[in-house]
């Protein structure tokens, strides 16, 4: 049982969610299953979009919470892209870590979404 076999990302507006996705973060619909459900393209486990009737209302980082990493090779060029799209950085400027250097946004709907530049 200690396989992930895909990664589902809980939205409360389908439209506004492939909007972040997939014109601010760069990720194409592979597949849209219903009105609720859709499929992005990633190279090894499938990331699907779902539509929920609740917004999320978690607090990053106090609160216990799955949090998404995406990889980055220059995080500063990454941070400034980021705001000059209008999304919102948690930490302005790279944070060190024990892998690098990260920092945090949200998506429109609350979930969390780290990127990592790897030393």
């Amino acid at each position: 049982m200690n396989k992930l076999c895909v990664i589902s990302i809980y939205v409360s507006d389908l439209s506004k969610a492939k909007e972040f996705y997939c014109e601010k973060l760069g990720f194409e619909i592979s597949r849209e299953y219903d009105e609720n459900t859709v499929s992005l393209q990633h190279d090894s486990i499938p990331i699907v979009l779902f539509q929920v009737d609740q917004p999320s209302t978690i607090e990053y980082p106090q609160q216990s919470q799955v949090v998404l990493g995406m990889q980055t090779d220059n995080i500063t060029a990454s941070i400034q892209e980021l705001e000059s799209q209008g999304i919102e950085v948690i930490y302005k400027s790279p944070q060190a870590c024990p892998v690098g250097y990260y920092t945090a946004f949200k998506d429109p709907f609350g979930n969390v979404i780290e990127l990592l530049e790897f030393k």
